[in-house]
């Protein structure tokens, strides 16, 4: 099913660009933005970057974790162009963030010790996710589509900067112990959020994010066009992966504030170092979130690598800016 599935997708695709081409036979078509509305569809791989995971950005991509639980967003948004050079994007997104302190355990075992931020992080042994809605309003930028009249700017590949503001909501989950159980983290308050003096305030599932990218895609036809970005997004929140700057919390406090089942939930989420057989590093009142370099202040983000596909609602056979 999937290959025939594949197999009429590229026919529809081919006879879409068959037809734009014989259309434009009779009058010479330049790959030039016309101004007007697109639509579109996007598909992203994404890496969270927060307290849970890697400790630093290297680390990322060369841990022997890192494809083992791949995470996706995608969307739909709209999009006018308002000059060859310069369009405006309105996109929606949903989908999933994933992170875990195992992503350290190739640096915490080769350097040995037990006071680096590698190690401090891999027996911490989080590991976290967060489904988000992203709600974004987003420039593109042609820079070679700047003159639309010189030669650079009639070529179908374009590379481009992005770059813009959102806004977010997530939902943060934890696993339960050493079972793969994923339980909401919001309501069980595992740093004492909102339990007043010596605790942290509460935090809102919704921030503001700004994110900026570099992206290339290619005129397939009139209508069509492909394109693949990668962007950064950089929001307002430590608490994506559900784990802010706080400390440990004494068990006793949450008997005093959770229900019984909350408690035993939130104790079985806030301290996981037994599970590794490491040595405690968790007392109360010690930093439960390490940063880079074992800093416990840490605002959280994500990369996206997205696939584009859009069609052009607005078409011209002839240089639009032109009388």
């Amino acid at each position: 099913m999937l290959s025939g599935f594949t197999r009429n997708l590229l026919v529809l695709v081919l006879s879409v660009s068959m037809s734009s081409s014989a259309s434009a036979q009779d009058a010479y078509r330049v790959y030039v933005e016309p101004d007007g509305w697109s639509i579109g569809v996007n598909f992203s791989k994404t890496d969270l970057l927060a307290t849970v995971g890697p400790q630093s950005f290297e680390n990322l991509y060369t841990n022997s974790q890192y494809l083992k639980h791949p995470t996706f967003v995608g969307g739909l948004f709209g999009r006018y162009t308002i000059h060859p050079c310069l369009a405006v994007r309105l996109m929606l997104d949903y989908g999933t963030l994933y992170a875990t302190d195992k992503t350290n355990m190739d640096q915490a075992n080769k350097d040995g010790t037990k006071s680096n931020e590698y190690y401090l992080a891999y027996a911490r042994n989080q590991t976290a996710k967060s489904i988000i809605w992203d709600n974004g309003l987003f420039f593109e930028f042609m820079p070679k589509r700047m003159n639309p009249t010189s030669k650079s700017a009639h070529k179908r590949g374009q590379y481009y900067l992005v770059a813009g503001l959102s806004l977010l909501h997530f939902q943060p989950y934890s696993t339960v112990g050493d079972s793969k159980t994923w339980v909401k983290t919001y309501d069980l308050h595992i740093e004492g959020e909102g339990w007043g003096q010596n605790y942290p305030p509460n935090y809102s599932r919704w921030t503001w994010t700004y994110a900026y990218g570099l992206g290339y895609k290619w005129d397939i036809g009139q209508h069509l066009n492909l394109g693949f970005e990668c962007m950064l997004h950089k929001t307002h929140t430590s608490y994506i992966d559900g784990m802010g700057e706080s400390n440990y919390v004494d068990p006793k406090a949450y008997a005093a504030h959770l229900s019984p089942a909350q408690a035993a939930l939130a104790q079985q989420i806030d301290d996981k170092h037994y599970i590794l057989g490491l040595e405690p590093q968790s007392a109360p009142g010690t930093p439960r979130g390490l940063g880079p370099d074992g800093n416990t202040h840490y605002v959280d983000g994500y990369l996206s690598y997205a696939i584009t596909f859009y069609y052009k609602i607005n078409v011209r056979s002839r240089e639009w800016w032109r009388p």
